[in-house]
């Protein structure tokens, strides 16, 4: 009888280091695996750091236009009203918009160039029609704003677009 439960307790041995050996191969793999994906989502940050230089350079498009997800400083540049270039229906868009900057320079440059700025932001949204503005279409209309204020300013750049109200009727 010694010997039958010398045999058994062995066996168990055995399965004991299968399940031990089994699940440093899975918490190995899992470690592996979470470190390929943080890895890789490192790298797309480094990639923003590049755009981020390209901004400098007064390059904004939709292909390297980078845009922080909070501006240091923002310049209320009002309530809009306006019509929209709809062919088939009279619409009109109100919002009021807001741009941000990062640099307190601007300030003083944006009151300055208000109303030139008024005038760009009224061309680029006068020709946008009320299907322009869905979330993905909004996205566009921001980048073709500072698309379109950006190159008169000599402190800085805007960076972002706020609208925080819109109604399109």
């Amino acid at each position: 009888m010694s010997e039958k439960k010398v045999e058994k307790s062995g066996g168990n041995k055995l399965r004991i280091i299968l399940i031990i050996l089994c699940l440093i191969v899975i918490i190995g793999g899992g470690t592996f695996g979470s470190y390929l994906v943080l890895s890789k989502k490192n790298n797309n940050g480094n990639n923003q750091g590049n755009i981020n230089v390209n901004m400098n350079n007064n390059n904004f498009n939709n292909n390297n236009m980078y845009r922080p997800a909070v501006s240091e400083y923002t310049y209320d540049l009002g309530e809009f009203l306006l019509n929209l270039s709809d062919a088939d229906a009279r619409r009109f868009l109100k919002a009021r918009i807001h741009v941000g900057f990062n640099n307190k320079k601007m300030l003083k440059e944006l009151e300055a160039k208000k109303a030139v700025i008024l005038d760009s932001v009224n061309t680029v949204i006068r020709s946008k029609k009320h299907t322009d503005f869905s979330p993905e279409g909004t996205e566009k209309i921001k980048v073709e704003i500072l698309n379109k204020i950006n190159p008169m300013f000599k402190e800085g750049l805007c960076d972002n677009v706020y609208f925080t109200e819109i109604l399109v009727q």
